[in-house]
């Protein structure tokens, strides 16, 4: 049985894709090909030869990282990459969803509509022995995160699972890039070709065009942080891969909690969020951050969880995973 598990792993770490719903809050080597094939094309990019020429869309942002405290050298040689290509249709996928949301809400997720979701992948009876076999693997981490931080190990492997995988997908996109195209786009006008839900509405637009501009702001602070991430562990950003709204490692923290919550579990000194020694406490931190304490009841560990990513759907289907792992792992 453990051998088809482990044939299983690797056919689901080959190609299967990874589900996304809602707001996105490596293992060395389990980066998807596309994002290894991104990041590789980037870091090509950054030799001494390359031809550089900084695309004008950057320059606000450039610029006002330089006042921020990032030197300039650096801040061009991300910016004239190559690689680092303005896309609007990515704020715009984003202002969809918050659009939708606001004006086209829906009711509230059941048990059978989360078996009938794509999250009803991850309560396969294979995948959830795949998903002990990984606790089993990673026993003193998990162990070592919940008795310090009180959060069980099944939730903590529960989130892994469904934000990537058990580490197996990382997200097809180039982190710096998506967060700098989001910052960018700080407008209406600027994602209004690509936006599906707005319409002639005014309504919808005037709210969209807020939440552009909101987002806009957001996703600077993310790319910000990325940065000082990224320079403080001695790597470069722009081979970092990421989510669709560029969340990153297997624990996929947005930036700005990879520099809040992020954990030296392994006493390295160094953060890396893409292994499991680190990531499985930087969980654990996140949920305490959040209000996650021992003793919860059920719906009060379900609204921490939902901060992790804002999605009813998204927090139903985490919760039901760590129960049937701790049921599988207990006996009850």
């Amino acid at each position: 049985m453990r051998a088809r598990h482990i044939i299983i792993a690797a056919v689901l770490a080959a190609g299967l894709a990874l589900v996304w719903d809602g707001e996105r809050n490596s293992s060395r080597g389990a980066a998807s090909e596309a994002a290894v094939r991104k990041a590789s094309q980037a870091g090509q990019n950054i030799g001494p030869d390359a031809a550089r020429v900084m695309d004008p869309v950057w320059q606000p942002l450039a610029e006002r990282l330089v006042r921020e405290g990032i030197p300039r050298d650096a801040i061009d040689t991300y910016f004239s990459d190559p690689s680092v290509t303005f896309d609007a249709s990515i704020m715009a996928h984003k202002v969809d969803r918050i659009v939708r949301k606001r004006f086209d809400p829906q009711p509230a997720p059941t048990k059978r509509t989360l078996q009938q979701s794509n999250y009803g992948h991850y309560l396969k009876p294979w995948v959830l022995a795949w998903a002990g076999d990984y606790a089993r693997a990673n026993q003193a981490a998990l162990q070592k995160a919940e008795a310090a931080y009180g959060v069980p190990q099944d939730i903590i492997v529960a989130l892994l699972l469904v934000e990537t995988k058990l580490g197996t997908f990382l997200g097809k996109d180039q982190a710096f890039q998506v967060l700098a195209s989001m910052a960018a786009s700080d407008s209406l006008a600027a994602i209004r070709p690509y936006l599906t839900t707005v319409g002639q509405n005014a309504d919808r637009a005037a709210y969209a065009d807020v939440s552009a501009k909101d987002r806009a702001e957001w996703a600077y602070q993310e790319l910000k942080a990325l940065i000082l991430h990224a320079r403080a562990s001695g790597k470069n950003p722009l081979l970092i891969p990421g989510s669709i709204y560029g969340a990153i490692g297997i624990c996929q923290f947005m930036p700005t909690n990879a520099l809040r919550f992020g954990v030296d579990g392994d006493g390295d000194k160094e953060v890396d969020l893409f292994g499991p020694q680190d990531a499985i406490p930087s969980i654990a931190n996140y949920l305490v951050g959040h209000g996650w304490k021992p003793g919860m009841n059920y719906d009060q560990q379900r609204t921490v969880i939902y901060a992790y990513n804002h999605s009813d759907l998204y927090s139903l289907a985490v919760m039901t995973v760590a129960e049937k792992l701790r049921q599988g792992r207990t006996g009850r």
